[in-house]
């Protein structure tokens, strides 16, 4: 899988996931992380970056065509929403702190990495109350 990764961020520790399990493991990432501030980072091969989406609320992360690998991510909260189109991805990893905290979504392309990262990592038996996306 290829990354592009900040160069600050030595620690990173990935963990792929198959082809066949896309859908499944997107649904549960989605349902555990839904209304979790999040940026959606685009990287491109050249070396150049983007952001897609700034500290907005997750909605989900699911499979628009799952034949062609075709991916959506949905963020955002009534005002304001975006749907970042990922087409043909190559691959998808979760990034774990080195205690299997999920840090990020990385979903890879022939030409760009897509990088959902959390402002506040943490496991989700740990998050205190609801956030206003599930209320």
């Amino acid at each position: 899988m290829r990354r592009f990764l900040d160069s600050g961020d030595m620690t990173m520790s990935t963990r792929e996931i198959p082809v066949d399990a896309w859908t499944t493991e997107l649904d549960g990432f989605s349902r555990r992380h839904a209304g979790w501030i999040v940026t959606v980072r685009v990287a491109g091969e050249d070396g150049t970056s983007r952001i897609a989406a700034r500290d907005l609320p997750l909605r989900g992360v699911s499979a628009a065509d799952p034949a062609r690998h075709d991916l959506v991510v949905m963020v955002g909260d009534a005002g304001h929403h975006v749907a970042h189109q990922i087409p043909r991805a190559t691959s998808v990893a979760i990034d774990e702190t080195p205690d299997g905290v999920q840090r990020a979504l990385i979903v890879c392309t022939s030409d760009s990495t897509t990088t959902v990262e959390f402002r506040s990592p943490m496991r989700p038996e740990e998050v205190d109350g609801l956030s206003d996306y599930e209320r």
